[in-house]
């Protein structure tokens, strides 16, 4: 059975992309390992929290695979804030907790209990300062660390002797001296099953302790450590691998399958911190500024369209939705109770109607409807009464959109019974560095980011997924996160099943060097998600479409189209050879949007090239030979580089031209700004002229009509699906991806004549947000 190959899909804030997987259904595939989940509390008296939380649940997620969130206080009493003990769930969803709280003066008894009951049945790790803590009155602490401490001795270094060389989490460990350290002393062994003991001179004496061991005998099994008051030692890679194979074995999870790096996301919480409002960004309110937070069911955070920039004042930023699908809302709630008569709506498209509806509330939770457009025919902005008193929040919520446009306005003005009101957004400090377009490091001016296989928590992974659908008979699964492949743009699989992506972190619209280049990603195991990547091809601006023939890989990289080798199959290229110069603008002319776009190989023995409407000025092949073209359209050429010809021309910005085993080739083009001109369905055939942009509104006789007009959206990559055991009511057909209509569409196609005819309506065959490519592997 064939399976369908990854889905080029864009998420997040920076606009990465993720690679889904449609397939048959078929017997299933063999879960992966999920990754324990920790949670690390720390802060109080004594210690270099701020730094500690971070070495710590970064040392452990490096050594294992556990995701380790984090809830921590700034705070250095010896009774920190510790607000999530309160609550008698406090531990709920978590496999493992590690405390390194210093809490010694807090003696609330419930606090404890509320701890100790959690821990008959969830295992727990205690590091350093959390043996001197909730010193209440009773030895419960204590009978639960197993060992009972009640003071320490200087700043001196540690000899630690691991006496139980053979228990499983010393068994690969060596002794080893630290820097000065604390010596934590025993008054009392419990339970506690030792497995190391530390010596320390001072002076002519010398102490020892344990300081490392395991308690089996109160609840679920524990590891303690009395060793880590220091930065320096948290930081060791010996004090981070006892800690991490002693949560592991508490867990029971001391096994191959965990002694892996973990590459997914945490969550970290500053306990007692207050949210800060910045408001300077917009100045310093008036005396009679209504404040007001915005919200939105979801944003195109790429884009930096956010909430706020609704009533920012600016008639050139946007609100914009993240995708086309409706309803969609934004929300303002308001710091007063406000009353407001009026809205005043700039949307995006102003020469097109939406429909929607506005609503208010008084508590946020019970809405009433203060206007309902949902059958609003006005092609403009929008200007509706009401009389809404004393409300909290107000909300708009589109409908529908005329030409299926993403949910999107310039501005919302309200006015009250005194006239106009002054809105002035109030943005906490992340959203503030959202807006100033906050980025992986090292990557604002050139390069990209390493890529890497991370291993997704099953949440992780379902919440990527959420809004992705496939048809009944087919399974949904992850093959690469944003991780493995960034900012992808177009696929190409080899018979083998290795997919090459090309990856370019500048988008369309930036131009800053060594941002592009392919990556090849393996499924070395066959459990349909990768877990090799590499770079196959490193620094090279703009990659677009690429075709994987035998043993080289064709790329179209605006201006040029190349060839590359890899002789030694490692993943890299290390030779290439240039077939066709200047077959697009560079650089020093335009960024690389409606430019050359992608290629595809056709039996026939000629690679074909789907150009945008910018065109080129004179492309030169292997042999000389030269070509001019201006506007969009399908060229070809010999795949050594030779026999640069038009093939079709007349088309805006096609992105790709699926192509059948009879050479019948599909695109689906984009719309323009304005003039009529829709996403439209074409079939190519040579010397064909489509009419765009002569033609098609004039001279209807002159020039090829498309098989249909779609009206908005933006028609993006595709693949011709033609595959024995493919169903039978999906198979043989063009399948087209479309951005701004969030999915991969099937299109029904009955010969006529010398051409097609549409003989159907397009079915979506998966929903998802963003799809830029898709293509199909040989395995």
């Amino acid at each position: 059975m064939k399976r369908l190959l990854p889905l080029l899909l864009a998420v997040a804030a920076l606009g990465s992309l993720f690679l889904a997987n449609g397939q048959e259904k078929k017997a299933s595939l063999p879960e992966p390992t999920r990754p324990l989940k920790a949670l690390l509390i720390a802060g109080g008296c004594c210690h270099d929290y701020v730094k500690q939380h971070e070495v710590l649940y970064k040392g452990i997620q490096e050594r294992a695979n556990v995701r380790v969130d984090v809830m921590w206080t700034r705070d250095r009493s010896t009774n920190p804030p510790l607000p999530l003990y309160d609550d008698p769930d406090w531990a709920k969803g978590y496999d493992i907790i590690i405390h390194d709280e210093c809490a010694a003066s807090n003696k609330d008894l419930k606090l404890m209990e509320n701890i100790l009951e959690v821990h008959k049945t969830i295992p727990a790790v205690h590091l350093h300062c959390a043996m001197h803590s909730f010193r209440n009155g009773t030895d419960k602490w204590a009978k639960h660390l197993g060992l009972h401490s009640t003071g320490h001795g200087p700043q001196k270094p540690l000899e630690i002797t691991y006496t139980n060389p053979d228990h499983p989490i010393t068994k690969t460990l060596e002794n080893w001296v630290t820097k000065n350290e604390e010596l934590y002393n025993n008054r009392e062994i419990f339970d506690a099953e030792p497995l190391a003991l530390a010596t320390q001179k001072v002076g002519d004496r010398e102490n020892s302790a344990v300081v490392a061991w395991i308690n089996t005998k109160q609840g679920a099994p524990t590891f303690s450590t009395t060793v880590g008051h220091n930065t320096h030692t948290v930081e060791d890679p010996r004090y981070l691998d006892l800690v991490t194979r002693g949560l592991l074995w508490a867990a029971g999870k001391l096994n191959d399958d965990y002694l892996k790096p973990y590459t997914g996301s945490n969550v970290i919480t500053e306990m007692g911190a207050k949210e800060e409002k910045v408001e300077s960004v917009f100045g310093k309110p008036s005396k009679d500024a209504v404040k007001v937070k915005l919200t939105a069911s979801s944003v195109q955070v790429s884009d930096s369209h956010f909430p706020w920039r609704a009533i920012d004042g600016n008639v050139e930023t946007r609100w914009t939705a993240n995708g086309a699908a409706h309803p969609a809302w934004l929300q303002l709630e308001f710091e007063k109770p406000t009353t407001v008569s009026s809205a005043e709506i700039l949307w995006e498209q102003r020469t097109e109607w939406y429909h929607y509806k506005i609503e208010t509330s008084r508590d946020g939770k019970n809405w009433e409807i203060a206007h309902d457009g949902s059958k609003n025919q006005r092609k403009s902005d929008t200007k509706d009464r009401f009389n809404a008193q004393n409300i909290k929040s107000l909300r708009v919520t589109t409908l529908g959109q005329e030409t299926g446009k993403w949910p999107a306005l310039w501005e919302i003005r309200l006015k009250g019974p005194k006239g106009k009101l002054k809105l002035f957004p109030i943005l906490t400090k992340k959203e503030i560095n959202q807006t100033k377009g906050a980025s992986s490091k090292g990557f604002e001016k050139a390069g990209n980011i390493k890529p890497q296989i991370a291993q997704l928590s099953p949440e992780e992974e379902a919440a990527i997924l959420k809004d992705c659908e496939v048809p009944e008979g087919f399974e949904k699964s992850l093959f690469a996160s944003w991780h493995s492949a960034n900012y992808p743009v177009y696929v190409a699989a080899s018979p083998g099943g290795d997919l090459y992506v090309s990856s370019d972190g500048n988008g369309s619209l930036g131009r800053q060097p060594n941002r592009g280049r392919v990556l090849r990603l393996r499924d070395s195991d066959n459990d349909g998600r990768a877990d090799e990547v590499t770079e196959f091809i490193r620094d090279i601006d703009s990659p677009r479409g690429l075709i994987w023939d035998h043993d080289r890989l064709y790329l179209l990289h605006p201006p040029h189209i190349s060839v590359f080798f890899d002789r030694d199959h490692d993943g890299v290229a290390e030779e290439s050879k240039r077939l066709i110069s200047d077959i697009a603008f560079g650089f020093k002319d335009r960024p690389a949007d409606h430019t050359t776009n992608d290629i595809t190989m056709g039996i026939d023995g000629w690679i074909y090239i789907a150009g945008g409407d910018f065109g080129f000025m004179k492309a030169t092949g292997s042999d000389g030979r030269t070509l001019q073209h201006r506007g969009g359209g399908v060229v070809r050429f010999r795949p050594d580089g030779s026999n640069l010809e038009l093939f079709s021309t007349g088309t805006r910005n096609i992105l790709a031209t699926p192509m059948s085993p009879t050479l019948d080739m599909f695109a689906r083009d984009n719309t323009n700004d304005g003039g009529g001109w829709g996403v439209r369905f074409h079939h190519f055939t040579p010397l064909s002229d489509h009419g765009y942009p002569r033609l098609y509104k004039n001279f209807e006789k002159e020039h090829v009509h498309p098989l249909a007009d779609y009206g908005g959206g933006s028609g993006c990559g595709g693949v011709y699906i033609h595959e024995p055991g493919f169903p039978d009511e999906w198979n043989k057909a063009p399948f087209t991806c479309d951005w701004g209509r969030a999915g991969l569409f099937r299109h029904t196609v009955e010969p006529l004549g010398a051409t097609f005819k549409e003989a159907a309506a397009p079915q979506k065959f998966i929903k998802v947000s963003r799809p830029t490519d898709a293509d199909v592997d040989g395995m």
